[in-house]
Formats: structure tokens, sequence, C-alpha cells
């Protein structure tokens, strides 16, 4: 079954929006939001994070170690270890980028009484040959980053769409009843 390509077009301009949002208006410390499209055999998951959420930290790195957890957390975006598909569902991560926003030393310094927004975006594109087994999957961001109090889920599935908020506490996405 071909599915229609406006909620897809959908999740795209939002992620497109959110990427704006980031800029030019204020984000939300401590909550990550993550699209997923599933669309026949293809899942896809964009991430919008706050760096304060994922690092404790929205400035360039101070120290070695600071830039050695900015390095990892970017790595771990990139390897989409957050995510936890369902075996049944034989997916394959096809495609991965990640990349930390505003942590360079070259980013603009805030006005006095401001506040330096820097951030981290992530994309993963799997192909699984059984994607009717995917029901509900685990996004462990909350877990693996502490500094991410909640994480908002719009999803876009032959279901229709829908919205989960997850926490350390709750990490479970269903995408079929």
């Amino acid at each position: 079954m071909k599915l229609p390509a406006a909620p897809f077009l959908l999740l795209a301009a939002n992620a497109a929006q959110a990427h704006d949002v980031r800029q030019h208006a204020p984000h939300v410390h401590r909550q990550a939001t993550v699209d997923l499209a599933l669309d026949q055999g293809t899942l896809e998951f964009a991430l919008q994070a706050p760096g304060i959420g994922i690092l404790d930290f929205e400035r360039p790195p101070a120290n070695a170690t600071e830039q050695a957890a900015l390095s990892r957390a970017t790595a771990l975006l990139k390897g989409g270890s957050w995510v936890t598909l369902p075996t049944a569902a034989n997916c394959r991560l096809a495609s991965s980028d990640a990349s930390a926003e505003g942590f360079a030393a070259t980013a603009a310094v805030p006005a006095a009484g401001q506040h330096r927004h820097a951030g981290f975006t992530a994309n993963l594109q799997y192909r699984c040959t059984n994607p009717s087994a995917l029901r509900a999957l685990v996004v462990r961001l909350p877990v693996l980053f502490p500094g991410l109090h909640e994480v908002i889920v719009n999803s876009a599935t032959a279901n229709g769409q829908d919205r989960s908020v997850l926490s350390a506490d709750n990490l479970r996405v269903v995408l079929a009843p």
C-alpha cells in the first residue's frame, strides 16, 4: 500500500520550521523533539535537541574533557544507538548524520544578560524488510542523556499521526495498536 505524501511533507515542513525556531526564538531547555515517519519499508527519525539537555552546557567546550564529551555525543547520535527497534522488523541503518551547532569558538557571544543557545540535530534512516512488525519502538534519549527530561516524538505512519511524550520512566513509542 502506498501512503499519501502529505503526512511526510508535513513532517518535513515541521523539521524545517524547528530548525528556524532554533535560530530565531528561544528553545526549550531539557526537551528534545523527534519527528518519526514510516513509509512502507523506510523508517526515518529527525532529532532536534538543546545542547544543555545533551551536554549540560551551551557554549564552546572549555577543555579537552568537554571537547571529548561533545565528540562522543555527536557520534552516539549519529550511530543510532538511541533507538531500539523490534528485531522482527529486520531494520538496517541505511544513512545517518548528526551535527552540533553553536559550540564552535567562533560562535557569536551573546549580549550581556542573554544566554547562548546551542544544540544538536540528527537524522537516521532505516530500511526495514518487515515494517508491519514496527508496532512499538524504544527511544532511549532520556536515559542516555539525563539532562533531557522530556522527549516529544511526533510520528506519522499508515495508522495516522500521533505524539508521544517520553521520559526516563517511559521510553516506548507505540506505532500500531
